[in-house]
């Protein structure tokens, strides 16, 4: 889960970059279709077998609409609205849907107390590490930014939903689940790439290719590989944990590479956040070993 959350922490920054030049609706496809391509490649390398009942491939295409194209999507066109690390922060909604989501759409990933009182400690360790100041700035600014910061918490939504079907899905590896939702989310967005690029064409250069062949290597088809196998050995209330540790790594990212300061608040949320993890996870090992 940490390499999930280092990996999808710095992709909001090579989206930020991509949208400068290419169409939001292109970048979501074309990162969709560099992982589907890389992914395939890895199924047939490794011998995998197309084996899914119907009910599986049905199951499958919802997840690449609404937890992949979707998602992609909306995060792409918000951010040429709003700042990549708004987008990230306002994700943190995930885990929240995904309490009370899970108790209702799944027969082993039950609301608890131990899991409500993990959320609530990495919900404030969440909001130490983003700053109290920047959650309140969140619902100001031009009226023209709030569409685009509720597409983010559509987005969350979205992943959220998926996780969930995703869970619901037996005996299908996290090769087979991850290569077949990459390409019909790949498939079921071609069409709207084309009509995009038709009528408002986008402006290619060297950093936005390079941008877009990371997206589509590493958040789109390494980390959804994580993403669906973190998800079958732990559940999706333990994956959404994602959300909050994703903050963590924008400051590391910014530690490492911009040389950004780390004061004491980002220290104690970091804690805070890891403890409630070290919670959820308890709780998770005890019910594998059942």
């Amino acid at each position: 889960m940490i390499l999930l959350s280092a990996i999808w922490g710095s992709s909001f920054i090579a989206i930020k970059i991509s949208v400068e030049f290419i169409n939001p609706i292109s970048v979501a496809s074309f990162r969709l279709i560099i992982g589907a391509l890389f992914l395939f490649f890895i199924f047939i390398f490794t011998k995998y077998s197309f084996n899914l009942s119907k009910k599986n491939i049905i199951l499958i295409i919802i997840i690449g609409i609404i937890g992949n194209f979707i998602p992609f999507l909306l995060i792409s066109w918000s951010e040429k609205y709003i700042q990549s690390n708004t987008a990230g922060l306002l994700l943190s909604v995930g885990p929240i849907f995904t309490l009370i989501l899970s108790h209702f759409l799944t027969k082993d990933d039950k609301f608890t107390f131990l899991k409500f009182i993990s959320i609530i400690i990495g919900l404030v360790g969440a909001f130490f590490i983003i700053g109290f100041d920047t959650i309140l700035n969140l619902s100001s600014g031009e009226s023209k930014n709030l569409i685009p910061k509720i597409s983010i918490i559509i987005a969350a939504l979205g992943y959220v939903i998926s996780s969930i079907i995703a869970y619901n899905i037996k005996n299908v590896d996290t090769i087979s689940l991850t290569t077949f939702v990459t390409i019909s989310a790949a498939l079921i967005s071609i069409p709207f790439m084309i009509y995009a690029e038709v009528n408002y064409p986008s402006k290619i250069n060297f950093n936005s290719i390079i941008a877009i062949v990371y997206l589509g290597l590493f958040p789109t088809a390494i980390a959804f590989q994580l993403r669906f196998h973190i998800i079958s050995k732990a559940g999706p209330i333990f994956l959404s944990y994602v959300a909050y540790l994703i903050p963590v790594f924008a400051i590391i990212w910014g530690y490492i590479i911009l040389n950004e300061k780390i004061n004491l608040d980002i220290m104690f949320g970091v804690v805070l956040v890891l403890f409630g993890v070290f919670i959820s996870q308890k709780k998770s090992s005890k019910n594998i070993n059942k």
